[in-house]
């Protein structure tokens, strides 16, 4: 299944809603287009909306945790929002749960 994006800015945030998994076979693309958004982008806050995300492997969190210090690099906040819970377990279990902000819902980042 291949991997789409959509960006949307909403008030002081840019949204980008992930469609697909983030795995090894994706995370490279995922990571060269948020990479190109965060340093685009004026706004000060990227929200990830992964609402649409089934999956994420080792090689997708490396894509995130890599993409959060280049957003802090860049003196911006990377938020994700709407893990399903299979996805937000695999942040718990990594303890990842605790380096990222994670919200509900894209309105509370």
């Amino acid at each position: 299944m291949p991997v789409n994006f959509e960006k949307n800015e909403q008030g002081e945030k840019l949204i980008i809603t992930i469609h697909g998994e983030i795995d090894a076979y994706h995370s490279g693309e995922v990571k060269k287009f948020l990479k190109d958004a965060i340093n685009e982008t004026k706004l000060s806050k990227i929200v990830l909306d992964m609402s649409e995300v089934n999956y994420i492997d080792s090689a997708g969190l490396g894509s995130l945790v890599a993409l959060y210090k280049d957003a802090r690099m860049a003196e911006k906040e990377l938020v994700l929002a709407c893990l399903k819970q299979t996805v937000m377990r695999i942040f718990e279990m990594t303890r990842l749960d605790r380096v990222f902000k994670i919200v509900q819902t894209v309105e509370e980042a």
